[in-house]
This record gives structure tokens, sequence and C-alpha cells, in this order.
């Protein structure tokens, strides 16, 4: 099989950030034109919590593009989660808003979260996707319903 074709996204690049902490320029499409801009620390949470895929710009409507990552289902597939909600630790009924206005600045300072409609938590679910259904002892998760 050749491979030759094949093109791989640019590793994150990393720089110092105004206030001197260490973060990462995540490349969002394979040419790199589009970057996230994260603290290293919060790039290495969301790896550890299972989301490992290729991070990429989605555009969901109304000209509103956020900043997601892939990370495999526990039955097969991929899930794509809001590395900012694992950032910030969102869990289900809060969003995440971004305090400049800019949803590829990702560092904390430009993050907040607030009461709101969201319906799951995206580490819990990154977490979900690297164990096998054997494993799991608390058997499926259930919905909550609104009340």
């Amino acid at each position: 099989m050749n491979n030759s074709n094949i093109v791989h996204r640019p590793e994150p690049v990393p720089f110092r950030d105004e206030h001197g902490r260490n973060c990462l320029r995540v490349p969002l499409d394979r040419h790199g034109r589009n970057h996230a801009l994260v603290a290293a620390a919060d790039y290495e949470r969301v790896q550890r919590s299972g989301a490992r895929g290729s991070w990429l710009l989605n555009a969901c409507g109304g000209g509103r593009r956020y900043v997601r990552v892939s990370a495999p289902r526990r039955r097969g597939g991929l899930s794509l989660l809001m590395p900012a909600r694992i950032i910030v630790g969102a869990g289900p009924k809060t969003v995440v808003r971004y305090v400049n206005g800019n949803p590829l600045d990702l560092r904390p300072e430009n993050l907040s979260w607030h009461r709101g409609w969201a319906k799951r938590c995206d580490e819990e679910a990154a977490a979900r996707g690297l164990e096998r259904p054997e494993e799991r002892s608390d058997g499926d998760v259930a919905v909550e319903k609104a009340r």
C-alpha cells in the first residue's frame, strides 16, 4: 500500500503566552491555516481524558465555529467532543463561554462556564470511549430527563 499521498496534520507548536505560560498552537486543519491556542497542561488533560484524535474546526450553523476533538466511542466509531468543555470540567446543564469572543482561544482566562442546556459531560464521554463495554461496572449511563 502506497502511503505517499497521505497528508498528516502538523504537530502542535509550543510558545509562551503573554503570561509566561507554556502553551500550544494546535493545528485544526492539515494545512495549518487555523490553530487553537491552549495551555500545554490543558492539552495534556484533554489527551489524558481519552480525546486523543485530531483537533478540528467545526461549523455548527449561524456562522459559529468551535474547536472539536475526536474520541473513540465504546462500541466503535468516533465522537466529536469540545476540548473547552473538558478543560473547564463542564458537566451536563452547563455551557462554556469565550470571554474574548474567540472560540479558538482555549486558554484558561478565556473560558468560563455557566448554567445552560448542554446534555453531556465531554470528559466522561471521552473516558467511556477508552473502556470496553465488558469492563464497565455501572452499566449504561442513564439519561436524566428534563423537568
